[in-house]
């Protein structure tokens, strides 16, 4: 497969070799992954880098299985087995798909009735997605307790030792979302890897708002893994790192297992059924952390995002909320005010149902207009939206029925039932349900069609620190996330293509779901509530690691408990040029607009449709401090958006909270050394024109006196 991409080549290959026994070498750019069966096990047998498949000495190169307890490639138990062994080759499959060169090997079990289909996707960039069907061939259900689509020894590191600087500095460096609490989304931190087990959970052990990715650093050898998994539910990435240095060959093995995490069974597979796991996404590439986090994106563009409703993204919004009654007068106000700040959308967030904003929250799952603030209903909004330039939205937390609401009274029944058998404290709708399934849809539609909406904003506004609902199936208590949000992604899936023009915006409660799984069916996604500087630099920093920065929405004022009163102004303008922005809080009904005030704001939208959002889409971000010590970041901040052809970009330079000095030395990364530059100071609004080359080699020394002061520069190639 070869597949042209922007300004660059894309290739992928799939080789099997029989003898002497079954090998497949997959390649996608310059990433090589091997696997064989041995012995009855699916096994996986290293990766690589340098695009070579292991030829001239495949034996020594190659990952000995019989040196590691658990060297398979997938983790699968079912009935009360660990299906590791015992399993038989039953051929490869190669197609060209729209998005890459698609492989399915078939494996039967030989014990249990039990079939897997182990499909790879290669789209021609450093990471290879990985999921699993597995078919139940017997006559009784299948009780599916554990599964991990991807699992393994990543790496054996000879004589890892005589690379490192000391014998303190650790082989694996983990990097991962530090906390999952809601307001710290984002919050990435590298940990040593110690040599015994480490997991990372999220959405069942530990709460939802952590992204459920990883970044893997091989201290001796350069290398990133990036890892992501498509997955709403409760997850979990082990790592078990065998280095003990009284081995007799100095190796280290590294193993790993990527799936999902919930009480058991996870499914129970019904004779002759098949089902789909979420998938792995898993890449590896060479040189610093900014290079694996572009190559993640440029795989997420390639084979996973969906096109962008109405042919672009990079939408600026503005909204009214709960925080003030819907009355006509409150809603005009703020949308005249988005308008006069550039907004491009304009809608309703919760309470546009209720005459008493109190009841906002418990009223959810009765989705119909307030007669009593609107009532002529939203034609005279949505004309009124549209006469200004905007297009018209609505939001939505179409996952719950709240208690007051009518829906509830009325179907007690559709309430997803916790493990005490009474409790639905978050009053989720049970998906699993195929009638409540449709009912939701249905409201969905309604709400779109007879309101004639541009833009339809998700929330889910639940928890996730228990073990989750369940349902009663064929004498097994099952837990119901994996038959939930198979449902759940049907339906946006069937919504995304019967509305092409409709912008879809995905939020949970402010950043507690945007895994892969669910953002693919969204053009964008809210990673946080929290707007208050400086935390709000690390929130943007973190998410723009996991996702493409259009996909990552930054806010402007509004939330977080004050947000639109922390740092000056600037400071928070500019923090959305690093995603995608929201404007809110720019002032009050029944008072004067700040004049001040809306051209600061109005100067950061227009410079972001104008200047950023051209070369966002496919551009490369930078990000020049990518850690922090401490619930609140300190220091400096530092982030770089570039134009993928190195000819434009941003900088923005952001004094923390505690400074530790008035100079920052920046040098940047994604322009050109041979070329020379335009470069704006956008504090002063000077000029002036610098050669690439003093640009990145020996950069450009910013001053800021203050906590919470930024600057933004801006850089042209003349």
């Amino acid at each position: 497969m070869t597949t042209a991409t922007v300004g660059e080549q894309r290739w992928a290959d799939v080789h099997l070799v029989m003898e002497p026994v079954p090998v497949i070498s997959y390649r996608t750019a310059l990433t090589v992954y091997e696997e064989s069966i041995m012995g009855g096990r699916f096994v996986g047998r290293g990766w690589n880098a340098s695009g070579h498949i292991n030829y001239y000495d495949p034996d020594a190169l190659r990952f000995n299985p019989n040196k590691h307890p658990t060297p398979q490639a997938f983790w699968l138990e079912v009935d009360g087995q660990l299906l590791a062994s015992h399993w038989e080759w039953k051929g490869l499959e190669k197609q060209d798909v729209e998005r890459g060169l698609h492989a399915v090997v078939t494996l039967e079990h030989k014990v249990r009735p039990v079939t897997v289909r182990v499909h790879t996707l290669l789209d021609g960039t450093s990471v290879i997605v990985r999921w699993l069907e597995v078919t139940n061939r017997g006559t009784q259900p299948a009780s599916l307790s554990a599964v991990y689509p991807w699992s393994g020894v990543l790496q054996s590191t000879p004589r890892w030792r005589a690379h490192l600087p000391d014998k303190n500095a650790p082989l694996y460096s983990v990097g991962y979302m530090a906390n999952h609490h809601w307001g710290d989304e984002g919050n990435f931190q590298w940990q040593p890897l110690p040599s015994a087990g480490y997991r990372v959970d999220g959405r069942f052990r530990r709460n939802r708002h952590r992204h459920p990715m990883f970044i893997l650093v091989n201290n001796a050898t350069g290398e990133y893994f990036n890892g992501q998994l498509a997955w709403s539910g409760g997850y979990s990435f082990e790592f078990d790192l065998d280095a003990d240095l009284g081995t007799t060959d100095g190796a280290a093995r590294l193993f790993f297992r990527a799936g999902l995490d919930a009480p058991a069974p996870l499914r129970i597979i019904a004779p002759g059924e098949t089902v789909a796991t979420p998938e792995v996404h898993l890449g590896l590439t060479t040189g610093d952390l900014d290079t694996s986090i572009n190559a993640m994106h440029d795989h997420l563009r390639a084979s996973v995002l969906m096109p962008p409703s109405r042919g672009r993204g990079g939408w600026v919004e503005g909204a009214i909320g709960p925080e003030q009654p819907f009355t006509l007068e409150n809603v005009y106000y703020e949308m005249d005010t988005a308008a006069a700040v550039g907004c491009e959308v304009y809608f309703l967030d919760a309470g546009y149902y209720v005459t008493d904003q109190n009841d906002w929250w418990p009223t959810v799952g009765d989705w119909q207009i307030d007669p009593v603030h609107f009532p002529q209903g939203l034609k005279p909004v949505r004309d009124r939206a549209h006469e200004k330039g905007m297009l018209f939205g609505l939001w939505m937390d179409a996952e719950r029925i709240g208690s007051k609401s009518r829906t509830a009274q009325e179907h007690p029944e559709w309430w997803a039932v916790e493990y005490d058998g009474v409790g639905h404290s978050w009053n989720v709708l049970d998906l699993t349900q195929p009638v409540v399934a449709r009912w939701m849809e249905d409201q969905i539609v309604r709400l779109i069609t007879e309101n004639e909406l541009d833009f339809f904003r998700l929330d889910y506004n639940a928890a996730a620190m228990t073990p989750g609902y369940w349902t009663s199936r064929d004498g097994f208590v099952e837990n119901s996330a994996w038959r939930y949000y198979e449902a759940l992604y049907a339906i946006y899936k069937r919504l995304r293509a019967r509305f092409p023009n409709v912008i879809f915006e995905n939020c949970a409660g402010g950043g507690g779901r945007t895994d892969l799984g669910l953002v693919r069916h969204f053009d964008h996604t809210w990673t946080s509530d929290w707007s208050i500087a400086g935390r709000h630099f690390s929130i943007t920093n973190g998410m723009t690691m996991a996702l493409p920065p259009p996909l990552v929405d930054r806010q402007y004022g509004g939330g977080g408990a004050g947000g639109y009163m922390s740092s000056d102004g600037d400071y928070r303008a500019r923090m959305c040029l690093f995603g995608r922005p929201t404007i809110g809080w720019v002032g009050p009904a029944g008072t004067a607009r700040n004049p001040l005030l809306v051209a600061q704001v109005r100067h950061m939208a227009d410079l972001y449709k104008k200047f950023v959002r051209p070369f966002l889409n496919d551009g490369r971000i930078y990000h020049h401090t990518p850690t922090f010590d401490g619930p609140e970041p300190q220091g400096w901040g530092v982030l770089e958006l570039a134009s993928r052809d190195r000819a434009r970009g941003i900088a923005g330079v952001f004094q923390l909270s505690s400074p530790r000095g008035p100079e920052y030395l920046l040098r940047l990364r994604g322009l050109d050394a041979s070329r020379r530059y335009q470069v704006t100071w956008d504090n002063s609004g000077q000029v002036s024109e610098v050669d690439g080359f003093v640009l990145m080699k020996q950069g450009i020394v910013i001053r800021l006196e203050g906590a919470l002061t930024s600057e933004l520069l801006i850089f042209e190639a003349v």
